[in-house]
């Protein structure tokens, strides 16, 4: 009995101490949403063959995929902490988002770039690399798992890079299917034990 009590003490420190040095209220499915809205952008260029034609009405639906999937991370997100009775306006939570930020500002300011001089080939391999490279640095202040989802979207980027003529597959495969599974084994692990 006495095991008992010290392992379920053992374990409120260890979530005491995680509450206050990492950024918890992400959401699993947040990533879920992500991953449908990735796939969402996906089919629509697909399915309407005058928009894989424009360049401009795909970067209009890959922005409209960015936005809905951050206003979906932050409403899920400031929900979740609200239910742990996290602080979700915090040192923490900007530091956190600093982190996330620089790489993907820096990233789409290069896919800005990129657009402006038109290597179009070189776009989603681009977007794939930052975005792993973001995971892989905001891991360090949130759940640690995280780096792991970076390090494949760095393969599928490293890959992509070499396949030409196949972004949108790379693109739909990462930012689709990638964040569709990550947020199904991140809710099972994390979210569905603590409900």
């Amino acid at each position: 009995m006495n095991k008992d009590k010290a392992l379920e003490s053992v374990n409120e420190i260890k979530e005491l101490m995680e509450k206050s040095s990492k950024f918890i209220s992400i959401s699993g499915f947040a990533a879920i949403m992500a991953g449908i809205y990735a796939l969402t952008g996906a089919w629509i260029v697909v399915a309407i063959p005058s928009l894989k034609a424009n360049l401009e009405s795909m970067v209009i639906v890959g922005l409209i995929v960015l936005a809905t999937s951050a206003i979906t991370a932050v409403i899920l997100s400031y929900n979740k902490s609200k239910r742990m009775r996290q602080k979700f306006f915090s040192k923490l939570a900007y530091r956190t988002l600093w982190n996330f930020s620089l790489p993907m500002l820096t990233g789409g300011i290069l896919c800005i770039s990129i657009l402006w001089h038109g290597y179009y080939d070189i776009l989603s391999p681009i977007m794939l690399l930052f975005y792993g490279l973001t995971l892989v640095n905001v891991s360090k202040f949130t759940y640690s798992n995280i780096a792991w989802l970076g390090y494949v979207f760095i393969c599928l980027g490293m890959i992509d890079s070499f396949w030409e003529g196949h972004a949108l597959l790379f693109w739909t495969i990462g930012f689709g299917g990638f964040h569709i599974l990550y947020g199904i084994l991140f809710y099972i692990h994390y979210e569905r034990k603590k409900s």
